[in-house]
């Protein structure tokens, strides 16, 4: 859930608040691709468990530095929708935004009666869609939910990136990790070329292995980046390692447009050997980020650190990153999460909940009820909707993914 409700994000989610019984599959998607009658540019799936917001962020502004021209598709946003649809990192204007919802408003009643297109299916192809609109010449797909089960399946990617996969979403994506991890990497197909790997358990190693032999892939290792959090680090050099192997393998191409960049285009976009050192000049809100925010009638001002970390392994290393010993901790961790092991990681931490739609202990404040009690420095730990709500309120830059 994001910070801010915008009109255009209606059609979006239309066929979702309606579903009732109908089950979500990919048919509602593929009819709207085929409706749309577009070819999408060549494009790089970014699947696992955790970091993929971050490796798609660092892998696309690798290939941006390279010449290229980058169409993101991300999820889920912070502030505004608009921050799902990227070219170069910076989100989709509200008037770009605007045309896409409109087109797809125009397309709805054109879908398939016995499923639902779901909001992820939505952005994803219209993102598409724009990407080819906008001759974008590669496009980033972060999975929504799955592999081959979500909507990142549908494009014959000629790279995949893949974060760290664990236990999560268990009897969605599969009911052991050797499954999910199944699950994930069957987002790519034979067209992919190169596979980047963050450090997985041998099962899932295997796993990737296996499928880089079938698929006659590269695999390609990464270093972690710079970064006061190891964990975005390790995001970050994932991104960087593969952004340049795509470069490289587009520069090498000899291939026609519709599948990789001629030698016009790289004469014409200046492509040349990607800059791998992008870690500081990346901005990741939510991501251990800092953020310093003026004090008010005469208070100092106040440096909140901002973590999207809902496990105690991220919770611990947060904290770790944050070196903020004095500061007011505020977080936010429904009860299907694991709350005990956090908050005892946080003890006297203010509790808040947040976003629509998730269940917390009764009697919890908001926010801005909790805000104004607020003294000095800020951690804040917990759900993506409540670090939306985090940004928000300290009026975070969320548009860009690059430093101004």
């Amino acid at each position: 859930m994001t910070a801010q409700h915008l009109a255009a994000d209606d059609p979006f989610y239309q066929q979702w608040a309606d579903r009732g019984g109908l089950p979500r599959t990919l048919e509602s998607s593929r009819t709207l691709a085929q409706l749309l009658e577009f070819t999408p540019p060549p494009s790089i799936a970014v699947v696992g468990s955790k970091g993929k917001g971050t490796t798609a962020a660092a892998l696309s502004m690798t290939l941006a530095n390279a010449g290229l021209r980058i169409v993101s598709i991300t999820s889920p946003a912070f502030r505004t929708n608009r921050e799902r649809i990227r070219l170069n990192g910076t989100a989709i204007s509200l008037a770009e935004y605007e045309e896409l919802s409109e087109r797809l408003s125009e397309l709805l009643p054109l879908l398939p009666s016995g499923h639902y297109l779901s909001p992820t299916g939505a952005y994803t192809i219209m993102g598409a869609w724009w990407a080819s609109e906008q001759g974008a010449d590669v496009l980033v797909v972060e999975e929504g939910m799955g592999g081959k089960t979500d909507e990142v399946s549908l494009f014959s990617h000629v790279a995949l990136a893949v974060t760290p996969i664990f236990f999560e979403h268990g009897g969605i994506l599969g009911q052991t990790v050797p499954q999910i991890a199944d699950n994930l990497v069957s987002a790519g197909s034979e067209s992919v070329q190169i596979i980047a790997s963050a450090p997985q358990s041998d099962e899932v190693q295997g796993i990737i292995a296996q499928r880089a032999t079938e698929w006659n892939s590269q695999i390609t290792g990464s270093v972690p980046a710079p970064h006061r959090s190891p964990l975005i680090g390790q995001s970050i050099g994932l991104g960087q390692a593969l952004g340049k192997e795509v470069a490289k393998l587009l520069r090498g191409s000899s291939a026609t447009h519709e599948q990789k960049l001629d030698q016009n285009q790289k004469q014409n976009t200046g492509l040349s050997e990607p800059d791998v050192s992008i870690a500081g000049s990346l901005v990741l809100p939510g991501r251990s980020s800092l953020h310093h925010v003026q004090g008010i009638e005469g208070q100092p001002d106040e440096t909140w650190f901002v973590d999207a970390a809902i496990s105690a392994d991220a919770v611990r290393v947060a904290l770790e990153s944050a070196g903020m010993k004095d500061a007011t901790v505020v977080c936010s961790w429904p009860l299907s999460k694991d709350r005990t092991a956090c908050l005892d990681l946080v003890p006297g931490a203010i509790e808040v909940r947040a976003g629509q739609g998730l269940e917390y202990p009764d009697g919890l404040p908001t926010l801005e009820d909790a805000a104004s009690s607020f003294a000095g420095d800020v951690i804040a730990l917990g759900t993506i909707s409540f670090i939306a709500e985090v940004l928000e309120h300290v009026g975070a830059e969320t548009d860009s993914w690059l430093a101004s």
